[in-house]
């Protein structure tokens, strides 16, 4: 606060608020994805259980329960998918690019309202401004505060709605691909693996990640050549 003003309640710069996708925050692709596999496993788990109780009653839900016994599962783990893709890291890319962008137009005005409140500041310490130039611009140096709070508060909700977006069309592209992927009807199931996620243990010979990140890439690539 600016000395000799203490009653005036000159508002202070906010505290810087954190990047959407500084570490530490959860991803809202891997928490999709891993809603979808607990819905399947969930599925799973009744069609089990309904074909085991069914085949104490006749032989046709012995053949029923045979054939959900021999379900053709795999899986992919959504952290190489993030880690591997190149739409990933060029999303990521442009993502850091705008952030940068947003945060030094938001600390250069703060930078300009930090050295003119200085300025105030120094000549209310001389008293070479009257009571009543310095009440008209006490008010002026609050007006341009509360914009840069707006602004900064403005441009947060802009990089959250980006992030949303981004993941949103990350998950859209790779589900789309997915089907495109098993066109042929290999898999009755393609699951999402996270580390730490729902599933604590996975077989890796259902792991198609790689064939999956591989075949994604090619896609990308060329789509970006056109």
């Amino acid at each position: 606060m600016i000395e000799g003003l203490e009653n005036k309640n000159v508002p202070q710069p906010e505290a810087e608020k954190p990047c959407p996708l500084k570490s530490g925050k959860y991803n809202p692709l891997l928490l999709a994805m891993n809603i979808v596999l607990l819905l399947a496993l969930i599925i799973l788990y009744f069609m089990f259980f309904k074909a085991k109780n069914s085949a104490f009653t006749n032989d046709n839900a012995k053949f029923e329960a045979k054939t959900h016994s021999g379900m053709r599962v795999a899986y992919i783990n959504n952290d190489s998918i993030v880690s591997k893709y190149e739409l990933v890291k060029k999303m990521h890319e442009d993502f850091k690019a705008k952030t940068q962008r947003l945060e030094g137009e938001v600390a250069a005005k703060q930078k300009a309202f930090e050295k003119d409140a200085a300025y105030f500041q120094e000549q209310v310490n001389k008293k070479t401004i009257s009571e009543q130039s310095a009440q008209q611009i006490y008010g002026k140096l609050q007006q341009e505060q509360q914009r840069i709070m707006e602004l900064r508060n403005r441009y947060m909700a802009d990089l959250q709605q980006s992030e949303m977006q981004m993941n949103m069309t990350l998950l859209d592209t790779v589900t789309n691909f997915l089907k495109r992927y098993n066109k042929d009807g290999k898999f009755d199931y393609i699951l999402s693996y996270t580390k730490g996620g729902n599933v604590l243990l996975a077989n890796d010979s259902l792991d198609i990640t790689n064939s999956v990140v591989r075949a994604l890439n090619e896609e990308y690539l060329r789509k970006v050549k056109k």
